[in-house]
């Protein structure tokens, strides 16, 4: 699903330049516990920087945003590596079968999603058994990232939709949620 109101292509060059999250792009693959063997998805990839993180780690590294110019701006910015790939959709609706990746994860991004139980169903299914859904926002008291109260909601909403575990930490001044699929994939 493209964005309903698509950035245009400057605004999109500009954010990809200055709306960055280098540390939390940086810290992605080591929290993700990244293997060789693994197949990794950024839902709400941008401009991929994440994605091009993990390339070096693992077999498959995927981006999906919603903006047609970002995964644009990612392609280009990707060309180099032969394991990455990106695609225009959103996170209640990923473009991808059942039990694809070992790692899902959204970086500084979960607070914009249309319908966030939608998009934790579709990070599940698309899991692997056993694979690690990851959510990584700012802390916060406004409307954009999470604080305490609002990160334990979100792992009490994760094991609700059917991740077996569910947990909450804050390394670098940033919560991350994580959630472990079940041993089949959700139906």
């Amino acid at each position: 699903m493209a964005d309903a109101a698509p950035w245009s292509r400057l605004k999109s060059e500009v954010y990809s330049l200055f709306g960055r999250n280098p540390k939390s792009n940086r810290i992605m693959p080591s929290i993700a516990a990244l293997e060789d063997s693994h197949a990794v998805l950024d839902v709400g990839c941008g401009a991929g920087a994440a994605v091009r993180a993990a390339a070096g780690l693992v077999e498959r590294a995927v981006g999906v945003d919603r903006s047609q110019a970002m995964v644009d701006i990612a392609r280009r910015r990707s060309r180099r590596f032969d394991n990455v790939e990106f695609e225009v959709g959103g996170a209640e609706e990923l473009p991808f079968p059942d039990g694809s990746f070992d790692r899902v994860w959204n970086i500084h991004a979960f607070h914009h999603w249309e319908d966030q139980s939608l998009g934790i169903t579709e990070a599940l299914r698309v899991l692997r058994p056993g694979g690690l859904f990851l959510i990584v926002e700012s802390d916060t008291k406004g409307k954009h990232g999470l604080n305490k109260d609002r990160a334990l909601a979100v792992a009490d909403r994760l094991r609700s939709l059917g991740f077996v575990d569910a947990s909450v930490s804050k390394p670098r001044r940033q919560w991350v949620v994580t959630g472990v699929s079940g041993d089949a994939p959700a139906a």
